[in-house]
């Protein structure tokens, strides 16, 4: 075991006192070992353990913008106060399960999480996204961009939910855009003039009021399709359900962080949306997103980014680009290769080395080659974490086995298997559990990110089921972590370190 991982393993003895969740009900929690204890308070409690403090849910957006500093913006979740989607019908966790299932197969089958976003599909039309809130103040080091969200089983979220607030054009027009980590290789926008022939396509970026606009032309070398002649460089065939062009444009952050002659790809639209998200940021590995035409620009390493995803409408997460984007050598960290998936239509998406699983104490039985060559993927548009066959066997059966002594839940709740009431408990103790990656590193998952509440209030004396969902048998690939488990986890992708970092409790 490296030095890294002893070290981490003594972090992971230490007693660490956890908030409780957002609602919030009043228990105390803490860490011991690879174990996590809570129990029901009347008071402030003593020992190794103290009263957690209730976090306020906000209702108003000026509250979700207090403590920002001038480095940071607010960005909303579908089911903040402050994005117009704000009180429409929420998803349960069966709609997001089936949306997550027809996502990961619509991306693997066609290389585009946006054909599964875009497309027409229940599951998929049935989400809303999130309108951003207001701009970034000056940073020369960073762009850091806050966001906020919401693990509430009454308000999960949904594909491609996070997103924030970008300025095209000169002069610049706002929208709120999804951030996106498994892109068809480029951002992409609603653009007038509207396919119909009318301006009502709203929201969408009108392109003849900006002195800076410009499409890509086939036979360009900015032109990633194979076409020729004079004409519009189209987005490639293999996504022919969306239909639009390659253009580029002044892209805006912030006042300190602006492209010029940004690539993105126009799409053509005929009617007015519903939905007030115009589009989406990709931060994928390929050429034309915006980490890598960041660095091309010189304003940031090469194709260095992270994101922190919250876990309530009331705390604060955020996406930093440029040299604030760096994994951290400490002893909280945990640190997972990059890896390639072997397949050269997947190679805009990030894929780690996960080689196996713990739960509690225990290494669970996964047979060898259940993760494979093939890695595992990392998208911030799934949200439950999705795992091969074998290995989602082995975590439920070790799971029901170290919680026997509690009262199991059949049928589950949501579309889970493993579920448990514990409702009219005072103390529970929960396995937490851990990731191992190739290079000895472990990245620890804690309750509220492995376990999913029937009722946040009274979380975790609720019904409460883990928090993962199988892959089909025959799927080519091993696993995709999902957002649910990774909030409240900053995630630094450093590609031209060929790492990914995971800081626990970094919002």
């Amino acid at each position: 075991m490296t030095s890294s991982v002893a070290s981490l393993s003594f972090f992971c003895l230490l007693v660490l006192l956890l908030p409780a969740p957002h609602g919030a009900s009043s228990h105390a929690s803490y860490k011991q070992g690879s174990r996590q204890i809570f129990s029901r308070t009347s008071g402030r409690s003593s020992g190794n353990s103290q009263q957690a403090s209730s976090v306020s849910t906000a209702t108003t957006c000026s509250s979700l913008a207090t403590g920002l500093g001038n480095n940071k913006v607010p960005v909303v979740h579908r089911q903040s106060p402050c994005s117009q989607l704000h009180g429409l019908p929420s998803l349960t966790a069966a709609d997001v399960l089936r949306r997550d299932a027809t996502l990961i197969w619509r991306r693997f089958s066609s290389q585009s999480s946006l054909v599964a976003a875009l497309a027409p599909s229940p599951a998929v039309a049935a989400l809303g996204p999130s309108p951003a809130a207001t701009v970034l103040a000056p940073s020369p080091a960073a762009t850091i961009i806050p966001a906020n969200g919401s693990s509430d089983p009454r308000t999960l979220p949904g594909a491609l939910d996070y997103s924030v607030l970008v300025n095209y054009g000169t002069p610049e027009q706002q929208f709120p855009v999804f951030l996106d980590t498994s892109s068809v290789g480029a951002s992409m926008l609603r653009c007038k003039p509207c396919a119909s022939g009318s301006n009502d396509c709203d929201p969408a970026f009108d392109t003849s009021q900006s002195s800076t606009f410009a499409n890509v032309l086939c036979g360009s070398p900015d032109c990633p399709t194979n076409c020729s002649g004079g004409s519009f460089c189209p987005l490639d065939g293999i996504y022919s359900v969306i239909n639009g062009t390659f253009a580029e444009d002044v892209l805006a952050l912030a006042p300190s962080t602006a492209i010029n002659n940004f690539k993105f790809v126009c799409l053509n639209v005929s009617k007015p949306d519903d939905q007030p998200v115009a589009g989406t940021l990709d931060l994928s590995r390929d050429r034309n997103s915006l980490p890598s035409q960041l660095s091309s620009s010189g304003q940031a390493p090469a194709a260095a980014f992270s994101y922190c995803l919250p876990k309530s409408p009331s705390s604060q997460g955020f996406l930093s680009l440029g040299v604030n984007a760096t994994v951290k050598d400490d002893n909280v960290t945990a640190h997972a290769p990059l890896v390639s998936n072997g397949d050269p239509e997947l190679a805009s998406m990030y894929f780690i080395d996960l080689v196996g699983m713990c739960l509690g104490d225990e290494d669970l039985p996964i047979p060898v080659g259940t993760f494979g060559s093939n890695g595992t993927n990392l998208d911030v548009g799934t949200t439950f974490t999705m795992l091969a066959p074998d290995a989602y066997t082995a975590l439920s059966n070790s799971f029901q086995k170290q919680m026997s002594q509690y009262n199991f839940s059949s049928p589950g709740i949501g579309g889970f298997d493993t579920c448990f009431n514990f409702t009219d408990l005072n103390d529970l103790v929960i396995p937490n559990v851990q990731f191992k990656f190739s290079n000895g590193d472990i990245l620890e998952i804690h309750a509220d990110q492995m376990l999913y509440y029937d009722d946040t209030d009274a979380a975790p004396f609720t019904m409460a089921c883990l928090a993962f969902s199988s892959l089909d048998a025959g799927d080519s690939f091993s696993a995709v972590i999902g957002s649910y488990t990774l909030a409240t986890t900053e995630v630094v992708y450093n590609v031209a370190g060929g790492e990914v970092g995971f800081i626990p409790w970094s919002c």
